[in-house]
């Protein structure tokens, strides 16, 4: 009887604050452009589970995104030794793919159907996020793994959670109006400003209006911007060896 080794990993890419602030994705926009998958070598992804953030704290009608897996690029450092960079960028986050040079670093992609038997989204009983799983699939992975992904409809992460009064670089304490807290921020996002300002690390909710961080505020955030997690996709590969 063969044995296997399952290793799963979690990926968490960055989409600015006022990406998502500037307007809602449209069909063909590149949602993240890539990002470092850690812990994948020699083997197959045979599984992706994906969480999607909502609208201002609802779940948002889902459609069909794409995810691009490609393998490092390679530069020359000072020292003449060539180092694993990330390959050449698709373009602009929340716009369409406009630079082609990654073309020879693909390595597989695996498109997110809301109509096909192999991914499952749920419909709408989570309230504040969505989530979908594909498995079955044979997405083979280069000796560094990155991952990209373009959404095939509107996706909308737009906040009206507002400072409600001045931030401090003194206290932990962010007090926030508008929207409630508890439907659109967890501990360990990580929050900034419309202007992306660094606000901090959510160490609770204490309630909607009052978040705690892990440590002292960042930064000073202007009353009344709207604050944003900047982590609203993650994805959870995993593969046999």
């Amino acid at each position: 009887m063969a044995l296997y080794n399952k290793t799963t990993t979690k990926v968490i890419p960055t989409i600015a604050a006022s990406i998502q602030a500037g307007a809602a994705f449209a069909d063909k926009d590149i949602l993240f452009d890539w990002h470092k998958v850690d812990g994948f070598k020699g083997v197959e992804i045979n599984g992706i589970t994906a969480i999607i953030r909502g609208t201002n704290g609802a779940d948002q009608s889902m459609v069909d995104f794409e995810l691009l897996f490609a393998t490092s690029g390679i530069k020359e450092d000072t020292r003449g030794i060539n180092v694993d960079i990330a390959p050449p960028s698709l373009g602009t986050v929340n716009a369409g793919v406009s630079t082609y040079q990654w073309k020879n670093n693909l390595t597989g992609h695996f498109l997110f159907d809301v109509d096909v038997a192999n991914t499952t989204f749920n419909d709408g009983d989570l309230d504040v996020l969505n989530i979908v799983t594909a498995s079955g699939l044979n997405i083979p992975v280069g000796q560094d793994l990155y991952v990209a992904a373009i959404v095939k409809g509107a996706l909308d992460f737009r906040s009206t959670v507002q400072v409600s009064t001045q931030t401090a670089t003194n206290t932990t304490d962010v007090v926030v109006k508008t929207t409630g807290a508890l439907i659109n921020f967890a501990p360990g996002d990580i929050l900034h400003d419309e202007d992306d300002q660094v606000i901090g690390t959510v160490k609770s909710v204490t309630d909607d209006n009052n978040i705690v961080l892990a440590e002292n505020c960042a930064s000073v955030s202007a009353v009344n911007k709207d604050l944003y997690n900047i982590h609203p996709v993650q994805l959870i590969l995993s593969a046999s060896s």
